[in-house]
């Protein structure tokens, strides 16, 4: 009935854990918190380096400009920048992609779908520029040249045809770069050792919620509501030797009081 009562006080009671006492926790775990935190590391790096396939990126510019006039004025520009858009769009349409696959089946032998071409390559611009760029992801830095450059080149005989575009200049060709775009390396090793240390936090202050173990005389006192009567010194091992050497030591009889005693039963047994 004891046992039941005090379970039934610790279920009913509210837990409140003060910063101070949860630095005590981590502070206890510290085996917890540094295993969790290498097996996160480890794992992050196992992922990083031996089950994501690196991609790599290469890139073509490209400026595009209209028919020009005699004058020309803002209206011009604008119209220039506003047409990127329309770039865009062509470039990812099936009449370039198509294009592009048929050459790098026949000139590059390199198989793929108009969708994964689609899903490979992207039309960056930056902000105000009749610049753009035409890149090109893929696991082999040779083959994100061939799609980058390809579809450049596609698209400049492409948009002369169709939208009678003055001038299409491929001023900067994709070349193969070996550096890996994707995954990043560091970032992954990062979070691998920030997640690490919060499951380790977490898995510490569990084993300290259900650690029910009485540690002071406080938990018996606040948790559980039993009386405090007395205390138990904690003692070291010198203080255990010590009683053990006054527990063994021999214990001497005096011999005179042993020969009264003697005499003493001769004395009863004459009379």
């Amino acid at each position: 009935n004891e046992s039941r009562k005090v379970t039934g006080k610790w279920r009913e009671m509210e837990v409140t854990i003060s910063i101070k006492e949860i630095i005590g926790v981590f502070r206890k775990r510290l085996l917890t918190l540094f295993i969790s935190t290498l097996v996160g590391l480890a794992v992050a790096s196992f992922v990083t380096f031996f089950i994501l396939t690196p991609k790599f990126s290469s890139q073509a510019q490209l400026i595009v400009t209209l028919p020009q006039s005699n004058i020309t004025n803002v209206n011009d520009v604008n119209t220039n920048l506003q047409m990127i858009n329309t770039y865009k769009d062509m470039i990812i349409s099936d009449l370039v992609l198509s294009e592009v696959k048929d050459q790098l089946e026949t000139q590059d032998q390199l198989a793929m779908t108009v969708g994964e071409i689609k899903q490979a390559i992207t039309v960056n611009q930056s902000e105000n520029s009749q610049m753009f760029s035409i890149q090109a992801i893929s696991s082999i830095p040779d083959n994100a040249q061939k799609i980058a450059n390809t579809t450049a080149e596609v698209f400049q005989t492409k948009a002369k045809d169709v939208m009678n575009v003055d001038k299409i200049s491929i001023i900067s060709e994709a070349v193969a770069d070996g550096t890996s775009v994707s995954p990043n390396k560091k970032i992954n090793i990062a979070l691998g050792l920030i997640l690490g240390l919060m499951i380790g936090m977490g898995i510490a202050l569990l084993l300290e919620l259900f650690d029910q173990t009485v540690k002071d005389e406080k938990y018996l006192s606040e948790v559980i509501g039993f009386p405090i009567l007395g205390t138990v010194p904690e003692m070291t091992a010198k203080d255990f030797n010590r009683n053990d050497k006054n527990n063994n030591a021999p214990v001497t009889i005096n011999d005179e009081t042993g020969e009264q005693a003697r005499a003493s039963r001769r004395a009863r047994s004459r009379v």
